[in-house]
Parts: C-alpha cells; structure tokens; sequence
C-alpha cells in the first residue's frame, strides 16, 4: 500500500494519541485489510506533516493494543485477528462463548446483619446507636496536630512501619489504659476500627463449626465476623444485668464453647452494665473450662454515675481475656482507629495476621493522635462530650416522660452511661420503626439484635449522642406520635350495610 488517508481528530490530545486513532478507524472502517501492509512511518509522517518519532509513537500503541503487527526491519501489518472480531461467533454459532459469562463458585459469603441507614439525609431525626455528634470534634486544635505530624514526621512515617501500630500513639494508649482504664500488662495491637479487631480475633481463633457464645440481644456486626470465620453462633440470654451466668453454664454444659463475645460496660444493646458478682462468675466458668473472652468496651469514658467498673481485662490472672476498644466513639467513626489488648502469647500471631490483611494502619493519623494526646486534647475533649451526652440523655428522658404522661405505654431504664436508651414502647417495634421513618425519624427496633425474630419485639434502642437537646425534644415528639398510633393498632373500617 502507498498511500492511506487519515482524518486525524483536533483536540488537545498528544498528537501520537490522535494519530493511532485515526489508524484505528480507517481499520475499523475497511480502508486497510487483516494482514494489510501499512505505509512506512517515514511515508505517514511525511503525508500528515509530523515527525517519525510521533509516527512510530502512534504505531506502537495499536501495536500494543493488538489492531497492529510489527516485524523486525518490516513494515506494520494489520492483526490478521482484530481486536474487534475476537470476540464475535466464529463459523455460524449462534453466540459467542465469550457471551456465557462466568458462573462464580464463592468460597465463604459475608453475612451483614445490620447497616445504618445511608444517607441519613432522609431523616430529619436519627436516632443512631452509637453515632456521636460530629459538630462537636475540636477539629481546628486536632488539624495542628496533623500539620505537626506532616512537617516533622511525614519522612519517618510515610513508608511501612510495624504492622502492630505506630510507637508513639501504642506508648501513648497504653498509658491512658494504665491510668484510667486500670489496663495493664498487655501487648497493644492498632486495628481498622474495633470491627477488624473482631475479625482477625474471629479467624485466627475460630474454625468451622466452632462454637461462639454470644449476648441475645446482642451486636450483630460481631457475630457477622464469627460466621465468616466458620463459627457457630450461641446466643445466650441477656436480662436488666447483662449476660445471664445461668444461662452461659448451661450452655457450656450441652457443648464446647470455643469463645465468649461479651459488652459488659454497657450491654450492647440493652445498655445494662455487668455487675461484678457476675464478671466473676463468668470468669470463673471461663477459666475452669478455658475458653477465651473477647471483652468489647467501645464506650468506656462515656459513663456518668461515678466511676466505671473496671474491665474484666484488668483483673486476669489466667490470661484469657482480649479487651478490644475503639477511637470511633469519641473521636468520629472514619478515624477507623481501634485497639486490641492482648495477652503475650496473642501478641505476634495476631500481629502477622494483621499483616498478611492489611499490612498497617495510617501512621501518620496514629502520630497526629499521639501529639493530640501528649498535650492534653483528647482528655478534655473526652471530659466535655461526658457532660454532653450525659444533657443529652437526661434531655431524652425527659422527653419521654412527657410523652408517657400523655397516655403512652412506654418503659426505660435510667443507663448509667454510654450514648442510647433501651426502651420498650409495648407495641410492635417494627411497626414503630416504619412509622417513626414516615414521620423522618430513624429508630432502631429490638429484632436487628437477635439471630432469629423475637415472638415479641416490643423495645427500641434509641441513641441521643448525635443531635442536641432541641432536635431530640423535637424527635422523640415525633416518635410518641408514630409508638401512639401503633399501640391503637390498624384503623378498621365498618363494613358497608
């Protein structure tokens, strides 16, 4: 072939980009044939008035792309196979093998029990457990605590680092646990949220089959992590205390418990605190039959009547306790920080473990954490979202006394700390839920914290931390108007006649 004519595309393209496509459509159009010999670069450069070079970058890429050939010391052919053809039927066939698709075979599947609700735009009242109010983070004082980390660290923590978390911040929490958590002699491991602590705990200490008792009502994203690592889940039964020793025997005596998932600091959902005769007891039936305790104390400073119960962590002279804790609470959930305590022996599988999923966390973050520690930030930020969230559950208690006094069938107990209330409206909570949303109000019901559907789901678990006192006031006005009309039960119309 001498010659070939190409409309070369004007735009702000290279001009090698803009050449190959034109090559590409006067092959896709006909004007050169599969196995086609092109014209020299020497003679398309010349005829579009460009150097060689952005020829033979133009014929370089459709020879990457498979539209071209090229032989050594040859001219440029044209793919005897085009990249357009590949994939069409061959020889008359009705369809294409390539139109079947591929029927994927799933190793494991994840189970996600439970999401909140996105975007929360739809609501103009949310109730979310455990969501704390965003507006409040100081976050000017904790941005100099970046810039500081950027301008003295970012060369010394910008590439991998110790897979178990970053020095500073691991020194720094592990004295906040000696001094107010009562947390000591343990190996601290960062995770992605207390969410991955769960999960590396659940795989590197659960096969299949293996049993994991659990609360009921309890936190399903927990058990979610133990079903993809095989386990079976035992719920065991939860009262105005908490877990039910009783109800843990029992069950230890018909099979091999292989770990106990516990929330003794505030009952997750309930908000029941542990009392301490029964952290003993359940110890006590831990270590006769050595199964492990995950303890979960995502909401440890948020406590209001005088001081919090120590962690189960903090006396455990048989080693087999894991306290886990999260930075989601008081700092704001995509800080995606969380803490494994654990003992010696955990320490490096759980570490290399950590590796092998997610090599590391953010050490920069951790670095900036650390300063915000070292110079007194996260206490005080700590001391004044308590004062708040303590107005803002009396705020909701409040409310719904008034609501009550109205006629509503409602019930609470008073929680010594933590960010939600658990209430039992007496009526179908479902039903509540669904006409709290209408009214934009967003409310969890009893039923998303049981692996089966209760016979009677009748409370709500209602979290006061993320809105102030007005919106709650505001809210909860709402939410008696949808509890009102679903204890009068559906309008029922006389029959004509």
């Amino acid at each position: 072939m001498n010659e070939l004519i190409l409309t070369v595309p004007d735009d702000s393209r290279p001009g090698y980009l803009r050449i190959a496509e034109a090559l590409r459509g006067a092959i896709q159009q006909g004007m050169v044939k599969p196995g086609e010999r092109l014209p020299s670069t020497r003679v398309l450069a010349a005829e579009l008035g460009v150097h060689r070079h952005t020829m033979s970058a133009a014929m370089d890429e459709l020879v990457a792309e498979g539209w071209l050939e090229a032989g050594e010391r040859r001219a440029h052919r044209v793919s005897a196979v085009l990249p357009s053809e590949f994939f069409k039927p061959k020889g008359g066939a009705k369809a294409s093998r390539f139109d079947r698709g591929l029927k994927w075979r799933f190793a494991r599947t994840a189970n996600k029990s439970f999401c909140a609700p996105d975007p929360y735009a739809a609501y103009t009242h949310v109730f979310q457990s455990g969501l704390p109010d965003l507006s409040l983070f100081p976050y000017d004082e904790f941005r100099a605590c970046m810039a500081e980390s950027l301008r003295h660290s970012a060369a010394v923590h910008s590439g991998y680092g110790d897979p178990a978390g970053h020095p500073g911040f691991l020194e720094g929490f592990e004295h906040y646990l000696r001094r107010v958590r009562a947390v000591t002699g343990r190996k601290l491991i960062v995770t992605h949220g207390a969410q991955e602590g769960i999960f590396l705990v659940a795989q590197l200490l659960i096969g299949a089959g293996q049993k994991v008792a659990v609360e009921m009502p309890g936190y399903p994203a927990a058990w979610d992590a133990f079903r993809a690592a095989g386990g079976d889940i035992v719920p065991i039964k939860v009262d105005q205390d908490g877990m039910d020793p009783e109800a843990l025997e029992a069950a230890i005596a018909k099979q091999r418990i292989h770990l106990i998932y516990l929330t003794p600091h505030h009952q997750y959902p309930t908000t029941a605190t542990l009392p301490t005769a029964r952290r003993l007891r359940i110890y006590d039936l831990a270590c006769r039959h050595q199964i492990p305790i995950v303890e979960d104390d995502y909401d440890h400073e948020f406590h209001f009547r005088s001081q919090p119960i120590a962690p189960m962590a903090s006396t455990d002279p048989c080693g087999l306790v894991i306290y886990m804790s999260t930075l989601s609470k008081v700092m704001f959930p995509s800080m995606r920080i969380g803490l494994l305590a654990v003992p010696e022996a955990l320490y490096q599988p759980l570490a290399d473990l950590r590796a092998i999923i997610t090599r590391q966390n953010n050490t920069l973050m951790q670095d900036a954490v650390a300063r915000w520690m070292a110079g007194g930030g996260f206490e005080r930020h700590l001391r004044r979202m308590r004062r708040v969230y303590e107005d803002r559950r009396d705020a909701t208690v409040a409310a719904l006394a008034q609501a009550k006094q109205r006629g509503l069938e409602i019930d609470w107990c008073l929680p010594d700390g933590g960010m939600g209330l658990w209430i039992d409206c007496g009526t179908d909570a479902d039903r509540v839920t669904q006409l709290a949303a209408q009214a934009g109000v967003f409310v969890t019901a009893e039923s998303n914290y049981h692996l089966e559907p209760p016979r009677r789901s009748t409370h709500l678990r209602l979290g006061y931390a993320s809105q102030d006192p007005e919106a709650i006031r505001a809210g909860i006005g709402r939410l008696a108007d949808a509890i009102a009309q679903a204890q009068r039960g559906p309008v029922r119309r006389r029959a004509a006649g």
